[in-house]
C-alpha cells in the first residue's frame, strides 16, 4: 500500500472509530454513531489541499448536506414537492463527471439526505449537531495530519470543479434525467414490496450507476457481492461483539476505504457497509436491530436490478442515436 493511502487509512480508522469508543464508554450511542458517519462524510469530502481550502470543502459540504436532510423532513407529507426536489437533486448529482470528485460525491451524499429523510430514515436537530461535531472532529485530524506529515499527492480543487461545472463540463442532461428517474421508480418498488427501509435502495443506484456502462456492470457485481460479504461481517461483529470491539472493527475497515477507493470497488463496497452498518447499529444498543443487515443486502440487490434496467435503457438510446 502506498505510504499516501496507509496515512489516510489511519485518518478514517481514528476519525470513526473514536467517536464509537466515545460512545462506548459514555453510554451515549446515538450521537457518537452519528459523530462517526459526520467524520466519514468530512473524511470522503476532503480535497487534500491547502488548509483552508479544506477547511471550507468540508464545512461546507457538510452543512449542505444537514440542509438537504432538512429539506426532506420538511418535505414529509408532501409526495408531489417531494418527488419533484428528487429530481431536482437527482439530476444535479448525475452532471458531475468522475473527475469532479467534490462535486460528484456531495451531489450524492446530499440527494441521499434528501432522500432518506423524505423516507423516515431518523434525522432531527441532535442528529445534525452530532453529525457536524464529527466532521469538526475529522477536519481536526485532517489539518493535524498536514501539520505533522507532508506528502505529495496532488490534491483537487473543489472552486476548479465548480467553474468547469458552470461552464458546461458535465455528464449531459440525458444521464442527469436518467439517475433521479431511475431512484424513483426504484423507490417506488420498493415501497411497493414494503422493504424496511427503501432510501437504501436509492442510495445504491446512486453510488453504483455510472456515465460509463462497462464500469457500472462491474460495479454492480462488485456491490453485490462486496454488500453481501460486509454485512456477514457486520452482524457477526454486532451479534457477538461487545462495544469497544465494534469500535475496533469499524477502525480495521474503515483502515481500507481509502485505498479500496483507488484499487477495488469491492473492496470499497465490502469496507463501507461494515463501517455504516456497525455504526447504526451502534445507534440502536442497547438492544440493537439486526433485522437491519438482511434488509440492507435486498435494498441492494433491488437497487442493482434497477440500475442494470436503467443501464440497458440508455445503451439501447446511445446505439439508436448513433444509427442514425
Amino acid at each position: 500500500m502506498f505510504v499516501y493511502e496507509r496515512t489516510r487509512g489511519v485518518l478514517f480508522s481514528l476519525g470513526m472509530a473514536l467517536p464509537i469508543l466515545y460512545g462506548a464508554l459514555t453510554q451515549h450511542f446515538f450521537q457518537a454513531a452519528f459523530m462517526s458517519l459526520g467524520a466519514l462524510l468530512a473524511l470522503l469530502l476532503d480535497p487534500r489541499s491547502q488548509a483552508l481550502k479544506q477547511i471550507l470543502a468540508i464545512v461546507i459540504g457538510v452543512l449542505a448536506v444537514i440542509c438537504a436532510a432538512a429539506l426532506g423532513l420538511t418535505l414529509i407529507g408532501h409526495p408531489h414537492m417531494a418527488i419533484a426536489a428528487l429530481i431536482v437533486f437527482g439530476f444535479l448529482a448525475g452532471l458531475p463527471k468522475p473527475e469532479h470528485a467534490y462535486w460528484g460525491l456531495l451531489g450524492k451524499y446530499i440527494a441521499t439526505a434528501l432522500l432518506l429523510a423524505q423516507l423516515g430514515f431518523p434525522a432531527s436537530t441532535a442528529i445534525g449537531i452530532a453529525y457536524f461535531y464529527g466532521a469538526l472532529f475529522a477536519l481536526f485530524l485532517i489539518l493535524l495530519q498536514g501539520w505533522l506529515y507532508k506528502i505529495d499527492e496532488v490534491g483537487h480543487s473543489p472552486s476548479d470543479e465548480f467553474f468547469q461545472l458552470i461552464k458546461g463540463d458535465t455528464n449531459g442532461p440525458f444521464y442527469g434525467l436518467t439517475l433521479p428517474l431511475t431512484i424513483l421508480a426504484a423507490t417506488l418498488s420498493a415501497n411497493w414490496l414494503h422493504v424496511n427501509q427503501p432510501g437504501w435502495v436509492g442510495l445504491t443506484i446512486l453510488f453504483v450507476m455510472h456515465i460509463n456502462d462497462r464500469l457500472s456492470w462491474y460495479h454492480l457485481w462488485d456491490r453485490i457481492v462486496g454488500t453481501l460479504l460486509g454485512i456477514i461481517i457486520a452482524y457477526l461483529s454486532v451479534r457477538y461483539l461487545d462495544q469497544i470491539g465494534l469500535a475496533l472493527v469499524i477502525a480495521a475497515f474503515a483502515f481500507w476505504i481509502p485505498y479500496s477507493l483507488r484499487k477495488s470497488y469491492l473492496l470499497f463496497s465490502l469496507s463501507i457497509t461494515v463501517t455504516v452498518m456497525v455504526a447504526i447499529n451502534f445507534a440502536l444498543l442497547p438492544n440493537g436491530d439486526l433485522n437491519l443487515m438482511s434488509w440492507r443486502f435486498y435494498d441492494t440487490l433491488i437497487g442493482c436490478f434497477w440500475v442494470a434496467i436503467a443501464l440497458i435503457v440508455t445503451h439501447g438510446v446511445h446505439s439508436f442515436k448513433t444509427k442514425q
